[in-house]
């Protein structure tokens, strides 16, 4: 519809031009059909651009807008063909006032007459040229106008398909409208040099002058001497410390940043103060010096992340040769950035085509992925090189993932670009660079915000000792505050990340999922749901778990542990807070979908009816756990007896608890077991164990030998504890036998057997020795 709207309004104006140029010179004169007046023609034109400027100015789609662009392509046709042939008389009506001389007081009646009907025939011919010439200069800036927001409306959309870069059609309207193009490119640049203003230019190179030496001196020798201040800081001033080398490598990065972007700054408000830019080139400046100072960012990231021949330095976990190979990488992404936005922004301020759009989208989107492909391939050979001096880690996986989907990106990018998805293809390589960027930057915050957090609140540094002394907080307590700050700024510097993410560069990404749900709709049971939302739906659960994951391994290696808590306690916090984030991430995928509270109550009364009948021991045993957890009657290390079995409690999960038992087998209880039946915690209330020692001896036996060889016996036992003190009694005298008892402490029940096998070896000794007999207890 919009190529036959474009070929009518052509052949339209072509027919409108033809009819002025053959219209015999009695019309033109006013004798002949008003139609083929030119002056009735400008007339025609200008009611019908207040139509088009009126139609534009509301919210039409691409297609009304296109249409418009051409009728205003014909309106500006007609009124330079209108112009063309109205100059001509205006220089006949000049010529004949010139043979008419100048006027005197003694002119004939008849002359004077002429003059007058010269003077007003030239008057309305000047008029009519004068708005012709402004019909065609305001019907040229509407077409530049128009074909700016299809370029905008063709870019925002994402999964609009166009012609293949395979295909001869695209290449055959790549050869029409070229030369259209051109010439914007050529009125673009000659309008840019004509506005700058033509008075007195010593100012202005002045200025310009000035604002390069200060850029250049920003650059070079001052980023260098910061540079190099800040590491010679660091090594005089600095304790070494993690905390050192990573604030070296963050001051690295903004001495570089801004130095740099200030730099480009400078320049930028030096030429707009000198009117070297003007209204369509200052918009394409304000883009490059952003995109300058995003690259300057990129370089100094790199290099202070790399730190090529400082080894101890570097932050990144990479041999020096891989960081050599890497080292040129930054700088090159700057700019092929540059490069890009450049292109990208440039065809947008000039006008170009849709045509002359898709040809700069599809150059842009392969440079990126060629950049991507050629940083993947050099990771590649160096992780061949050092596969087998390095051993797996979660590092090595991680990184082996991100590899993996930096692939798929390229593939899917290169082979949508080849089926005419240009701009999902532009879209997906350049979110690919601005992830790796992003993630880079996130690395560097992370390790600098742990690393200054743990060193700074630390029990041994300055202000540990201060907060210790000051405000009373033991040491400990000093540590957990420098870990759970340093987990507050991580988070937020990870929600920074995400929200970066979100839109690099541009609005296709926050558009992505719109542009997808809005696709299909699906309707189950009064939900609608678009697959847009599936989508959102299952990355909040991935994320969501993910994020749940993360928290539960900083508390089990990072907060926990610096705390006075227990085992089992650290096991009943970490777990809680697993269950609680599960929950959590669950209902926040329901929301992504579209479900609300509501609707998700009225799915749980439902599941309510199943769950009383069929999964009733499941729930029974869920939420026995979470009693477990919370009121802790069995914590994890704690000794109990089930029945017949003692055991050590190893671990309390969602539906059971893990008991090792002596023969080093795993007794799997459920956790209903342990909150509804009788079981015996010998460590609950005291977690020490207690050997008991019962014998007989005849009763002419020395009471008091026997007394002192027990305590001695336990005195010289490492595992028996002098608190609370071991003890003798004489529990009976029957039989001729005189029956003692003795009681001793240990650390825990679980060295009772041990430590009692080893008092019996040596009292059988040493009663032996010192010639104390022992005697059968008396029958029962």
């Amino acid at each position: 519809m919009i190529r036959a709207t474009r070929h009518g309004g052509f052949l339209a104006a072509l027919f409108l031009c033809l009819t002025l140029l053959l219209a015999p010179p009695a019309a033109a004169q006013g004798g002949g059909d008003a139609a083929s007046d030119p002056v009735v023609a400008l007339d025609r034109q200008t009611d019908e651009f207040a139509a088009i400027t009126k139609a534009a100015a509301g919210n039409g789609d691409v297609a009304q807008k296109a249409e418009l662009r051409d009728r205003a392509m014909a309106v500006g046709m007609a009124a330079n063909a209108a112009v063309a042939l109205l100059e001509p008389q205006l220089v006949a009506i000049d010529a004949r006032i010139a043979e008419l001389g100048e006027a005197g007081d003694a002119e004939a009646p008849d002359i004077k007459a002429q003059r007058d009907k010269l003077a007003e025939d030239r008057g309305r011919l000047d008029s009519a040229i004068k708005r012709g010439r402004l019909l065609a200069a305001d019907a040229k800036d509407t077409i530049d106008q128009l074909i700016q927001e299809i370029n905008e409306a063709f870019n925002r959309d994402t999964f609009k398909r166009v012609a293949s870069p395979l295909s001869p059609e695209l290449w055959r309207a790549g050869a029409r409208t070229i030369d259209d193009d051109l010439a914007r490119l050529g009125d673009f640049i000659r309008f840019s040099l004509v506005t700058i203003s033509a008075s007195d230019p010593a100012p202005r190179i002045t200025v310009m002058s000035a604002a390069l030496a200060l850029a250049l001196f920003l650059i070079l020798p001052a980023r260098r001497r910061l540079r190099l201040a800040g590491r010679n800081f660091a090594i005089a001033q600095v304790p070494a410390s993690r905390a050192r080398r990573s604030g070296l490598a963050l001051w690295f990065v903004v001495v570089g940043t801004l130095t740099s972007a200030l730099a480009f700054v400078l320049v930028y408000f030096a030429m707009n103060w000198s009117g070297l830019l003007t209204r369509g080139t200052r918009p394409l400046a304000e883009a490059l010096t952003a995109t300058a100072a995003v690259g300057s960012f990129v370089i100094s990231l790199g290099a202070g992340l790399l730190l090529v021949g400082q080894t101890s330095w570097r932050l990144l976990p990479i041999s020096e040769a891989a960081a050599r190979r890497l080292r040129s990488y930054p700088g090159l992404t700057a700019v092929l950035t540059f490069f890009g936005v450049f292109l990208v922004e440039g065809a947008r301020a000039v006008g170009v085509s849709q045509t002359g759009a898709i040809f700069v989208n599809y150059l842009v989107a392969f440079t990126y992925c060629g950049l991507i492909v050629s940083v993947l391939v050099s990771l590649s050979r160096q992780r061949r090189l050092e596969g087998e001096a390095r051993e797996p880690s979660a590092q090595t996986t991680l990184v082996t993932l991100a590899t993996l989907a930096a692939w798929i990106a390229v593939a899917v990018s290169l082979i949508a670009a080849l089926q005419g998805y240009v701009n999902f293809a532009l879209f997906l390589s350049r979110q690919t660079i601005w992830t790796a960027i992003v993630a880079a930057a996130t690395y560097l915050l992370l390790v600098v915000v742990d690393d200054l957090c743990t060193t700074l609140f630390s029990a041994e540094s300055r202000i540990g000792r201060s907060l210790h002394t000051g405000l009373g907080l033991r040491k400990t307590q000093v540590g957990q505050l420098g870990v759970v700050l340093s987990a507050i700024l991580r988070i937020a510097i990870l929600v920074l990340a995400a929200l970066l993410l979100s839109g690099p560069l541009g609005p296709g990404a926050s558009s992505l999922f719109y542009q997808f749900g809005s696709t299909a709709e699906i309707t189950v049971g009064g939900f609608t749901i678009v697959p847009g939302a599936i989508l959102k739906a299952m990355v909040a659960l991935t994320v969501g778990i993910l994020l749940m994951r993360a928290v539960r391994r900083w508390l089990d290696e990072r907060f926990l542990p610096a705390t006075d808590l227990d085992p089992g306690a650290r096991n009943s916090v970490s777990t809680i807070v697993s269950y609680a984030g599960i929950i959590l991430a669950g209902f926040w995928a329901l929301s992504a979908l579209g479900i609300g509270v509501e609707r998700i109550a009225l799915v749980v009364s439902a599941l309510s009816v199943g769950i009383g009948f069929g999964l009733q021991a499941i729930t029974q045993n869920f939420v026995s756990g979470l009693i477990l957890l919370a009121e802790r009657p069995v914590k994890i290390g704690d000794t109990v007896r089930i029945g017949t079995d003692e055991g050590d409690v190893k671990r309390i999960s969602v539906r059971s608890t893990e008991i090792q038992i002596p023969d080093r087998s795993t007794l799997i209880v459920p956790n209903s077991e342990l909150i509804t039946k009788t079981i015996r915690n010998m460590t609950l209330a005291n977690p020490l164990g207690r050997i008991q020692i019962a014998f007989s001896a005849p009763l002419d036996v020395d009471v008091s030998a026997v007394k002192r060889l027990m305590l001695d016996i336990y005195a010289r036992n490492e595992t028996v504890l002098a608190e609370p003190a071991p003890s003798i009694f004489i529990d009976a005298i029957e039989g001729g036998q005189v029956a003692f008892k003795s009681f001793a402490f240990v650390s825990g029940p679980r060295v009772v057997y041990s430590t009692r096998s080893a008092i019996f070896f040596e009292m059988l000794e040493r009663f032996r020795a010192e010639g104390v007999h022992l005697v059968a207890p008396p029958a029962a």
